[in-house]
């Protein structure tokens, strides 16, 4: 049996910034997050970069026109639908090498790795977000604001599926459970589109993904979404159901957890025409390989 690492890219172990403070309880949906370069570091690295490419100027720090973590990406100038700074050459040109900054981190950890572990039958995987509020955005800030220069102009998936397919390493998503219904309007999210298009971009690289969930109890809807990307999708390969506390093994939620498994095991059926047993959590269907584990 093949054995796998996943190995740590950045803040909870995913490829990103940095950028986003968990939501607060007094917010009814998550701010722009806010670029990460303002460290004596990344403006040493900005000036060099905007030097070479003869605008000095454009070096001297980051956007002075970008929100802060927990505002409105609307609130300010750069992430306008319309003429923000996003679309004008400034923008392309910060946006890139910032984006450029996180890819080029990415790649040399995975390709450390990489050679580590080349002898062996080790698959080594690395965790990429799902950062899907404001998708539904031409500018898509808060991608934009984690490293992921990803716009209605611009697929930024694409060089971070390559770097995963360069160095023979799998992508980890979270987020398998998660559904536009259940997002709040005013977020302008889309986890579906997100996932989608993060998938489109694995399989031009032929990268394999293992899924995860995100919330910490999943409602039935939330199985029913799993399932429809482990069977009806096949968006990935394996699939690890996390977060397995008290609350999850309690008399309320497991058997609902149950029926999901067994669902799996006769994909035809729906999740509520089948018969809650507690028995077995591991199922293997063809071309999905499904593993439930605590954390």
């Amino acid at each position: 049996m093949l054995q796998g690492i996943s190995i740590g890219l950045g803040p909870d172990g995913e490829l990103r910034y940095p950028s986003h403070h968990y939501r607060s309880k007094n917010n009814s949906h998550r701010g722009a997050g806010e670029f990460q370069c303002y460290n004596k570091y990344m403006l040493e690295n900005l000036k060099q970069h905007a030097e070479t490419h003869g605008n000095p100027l454009w070096g001297l720090s980051g956007p002075h026109d970008a929100p802060g973590y927990s505002q409105s990406p609307m609130s300010s100038g750069f992430f306008l639908e319309h003429g923000g700074s996003w679309e004008m050459p400034y923008g392309d040109f910060f946006l890139s090498w910032y984006s450029s900054q996180l890819i080029s981190h990415g790649d040399r950890i995975l390709s450390v790795a990489a050679s580590t572990f080349e002898d062996t039958e080790i698959i080594v995987s690395g965790k990429v977000p799902l950062m899907h509020s404001w998708y539904k955005t031409r500018s898509h800030p808060s991608e934009l604001t984690a490293g992921f220069y990803n716009t209605a102009n611009r697929d930024g998936y694409e060089a971070i599926a390559a770097i995963f397919s360069r160095n023979s390493c799998k992508i980890i998503l979270p987020g398998m459970d998660l559904s536009e219904e259940n997002e709040p309007n005013e977020s302008r999210s889309s986890p579906e589109l997100l996932l989608a298009q993060i998938a489109s971009a694995c399989g031009k690289h032929e990268v394999q993904i293992s899924g995860e969930n995100s919330l910490v109890s999943v409602s039935p809807r939330g199985y029913e979404q799993i399932k429809k990307n482990l069977v009806d999708q096949n968006v990935v390969d394996l699939f690890t159901y996390q977060r397995m506390g008290a609350y999850f093994f309690s008399p309320e939620h497991f058997p609902s957890y149950t029926k999901f498994v067994r669902s799996l095991n006769q994909a035809n059926l729906h999740s509520d025409d089948l018969v809650t047993e507690e028995e077995g959590t591991a199922v293997s269907l063809p071309g999905t390989n499904l593993r439930m584990q605590a954390a």
